[in-house]
């Protein structure tokens, strides 16, 4: 009598933490007493902060929710979090947008959600400051100002809100913070950022004007992963518009910069919430463009 083949489940476990002797260690006994298997792990350590995420296959599990608190429990021992997430291709994605002053890419954003055109759903907007709350509630979005005086209350207030939210992608729609390591790490592979300019060119704030003074004749826009360098992590979509050294103002690059951001950052939004996005060697490639490519060159050899 052949007994019955377990389902596989996988999950991603992230655990982070100052860093310390046993963490691994600790984490690695515990799954392997729960029958866990580990097929995947990344481990990386910045200021003293280690980040590790695996992907394991709890499928031997009985009791997941004793199963998750031991875990939590275990690294609390060698002072970090961990947070276990099962692995689900949610048909619908939760989405929280942070915002700042500036409108025009939320606006997009909302628009596209409203008229269904993004395979998703924004949850939240929250912003460090309250002059778009008013245009949001009109939307029927929850709208959260976190003012970003007090930078560790700031973040720790946003997590809360993104775990209520229960949120799958965080979009910086023109955010003008400098995420913590610390909250990039719990988020990270889904934080989608848009700079004003064609990265790695003009990085940091008033890149438009940056530009300007250099007398380029390209300016464009750059959406990205976020990571905890800045403005470096992987490209996610671009575009450009030239320009009249004659004519044009930094005005008129502010203008029309604006209204591309707005474009470029949906774009790569409308992306991630059609899992078409692949991290390949510290680049980022349209999953359905690299399948495209495989099965007319398998045409091609056939």
């Amino acid at each position: 009598m052949h007994s019955k083949k377990v389902a596989k489940k996988n999950a991603m476990i992230r655990i982070q933490g100052p860093d310390r002797k046993g963490i691994i260690a600790t984490v690695t006994s515990y799954l392997y007493k729960n029958n866990c298997n580990i097929e995947d792990i990344d481990q990386r350590i910045l200021e003293d902060h280690l980040i590790m995420t695996m992907v394991v296959d709890y499928s031997s599990v009985s009791r997941l929710d004793l199963f998750v608190r031991g875990l939590q429990q275990a690294a609390l021992q060698v002072g970090c979090e961990a947070e276990f997430k099962p692995e689900e291709k949610k048909k619908i994605k939760n989405v929280a947008i942070l915002v700042s002053h500036e409108r025009a890419c939320l606006v997009d954003l909302l628009e596209n959600f409203s008229r269904h055109k993004l395979k998703g759903r924004a949850v939240v907007v929250i912003g460090n400051h309250p002059v778009l709350k008013t245009e949001v509630l009109a939307r029927e979005v929850p709208f959260f100002h976190v003012p970003s005086d007090k930078k560790k209350e700031h973040e720790t207030r946003i997590l809360e809100l993104l775990k209520k939210f229960d949120v799958d992608l965080v979009v910086l729609a023109r955010y003008m913070q400098i995420l913590s390591p610390e909250f990039i790490f719990r988020y990270e592979g889904r934080i989608i950022n848009i700079h004003p300019s064609l990265l790695p060119a003009f990085p940091g704030p008033r890149s438009y004007h940056q530009a300007y003074n250099k007398g380029v004749e390209i300016v464009g826009v750059t959406a990205h992963f976020v990571t905890t360098d800045l403005d470096e992590g992987p490209i996610i979509t671009q575009d450009c518009f030239r320009i009249d050294k004659t004519r044009d103002t930094v005005e008129d690059l502010l203008r029309r910069g604006k209204k591309l951001e707005a474009r470029v950052l949906t774009r790569a939004v409308k992306l991630f919430l059609e899992d078409r996005l692949y991290l390949r060697r510290g680049k980022v490639v349209d999953n359905k463009k690299m399948c495209e490519l495989a099965e007319t060159t398998q045409k091609f050899y056939r």
